[in-house]
């Protein structure tokens, strides 16, 4: 008899860390899943992927920001801005700061051993296996790589920019660490991830209201688990990212609207 028939299946999940997103996500993210923020700039993934981290931390679970544009002094600074204090979580070892930055200005051509390597191949190899080593070595269950742009641009060509991102999504879901990566959406098209390579995306944009600008936010797609289908309206306070999941922005174009979605 096959009892594994009769057993419910069960969909893990780890929180988001952003007030609201897990509402959004109707419990939290998917756990050991790779989702992708895709954003204009200025609109906060990189604290976004922060929380994800700090309040992992928080609860005992190890995480790896891998960064491919600012130093860790750098972000360390940035996030402390927002309510997140970092240092005592890193000297725990709780967090781990990669600045794969350098893989950006690593030359043409690199000799391993008696074979030259162009500098893509190279760049992605060291990054993959970097990541691997980390996130093994510390065992590792969250990770950020942030901004995975600084990496596609260098693949112009759709079909070299696939086999990479694919290559890396292979890393990742090798390791089993929930993890997210940032996307600019002002990456021209061509260079961009493609939606179906990843788990889930959500997205961050500015929408206008009137005279003011609000932030908003929207899950577009996140397997094995139900979510909201409504473009919500988020803020960055000091406390890093609220995202009231009540509020869409329907209420803002029309005054008359109720301001709760009536899609429950």
């Amino acid at each position: 008899m096959n009892q594994e028939a009769d057993t419910p299946i069960a969909y893990p999940r780890v929180t988001s860390g952003v007030e609201g997103l897990d509402v959004m996500v109707n419990g939290g993210l998917p756990k050991g899943r790779i989702v992708l923020i895709r954003g204009a700039p200025g609109m906060g993934k990189t604290i976004l992927c922060g929380q994800f981290l700090y309040k992992g931390a928080k609860n005992g679970e190890k995480g790896l920001f891998v960064s491919l544009e600012e130093t860790r002094e750098q972000l360390i600074r940035e996030l402390y801005l927002v309510g997140m204090d970092f240092r005592r979580l890193e000297r725990d070892g709780l967090v781990t700061f990669l600045d794969a930055s350098p893989v950006r200005h690593i030359p043409a051509e690199v000799k391993l051993g008696n074979i030259s390597v162009g500098k893509r191949d190279f760049s992605l190899l060291a990054l993959a296996k970097k990541i691997k080593n980390i996130a093994e070595a510390n065992r590792i269950e969250r990770i950020v790589v942030d901004p995975l742009t600084a990496l596609t641009i260098q693949y112009p060509e759709d079909g070299e920019r696939r086999l990479m991102v694919l290559d890396l999504l292979e890393v990742l879901a090798q390791i089993g660490a929930t993890c997210l990566m940032t996307e600019d959406f002002g990456t021209p098209q061509s260079s961009r991830i493609e939606d179906y390579s990843v788990h889930g995306v959500i997205t961050m944009r500015p929408v206008e209201a009137g005279t003011n600008i609000v932030k908003t936010m929207a899950v577009v797609k996140m397997r094995e688990t139900k979510n909201d289908d409504q473009t919500r309206l988020y803020r960055i306070t000091d406390e890093g990212i609220v995202v009231y999941p009540d509020e869409n922005v329907l209420a803002l174009s029309y005054p008359h609207t109720s301001a709760k979605s009536n899609d429950t």
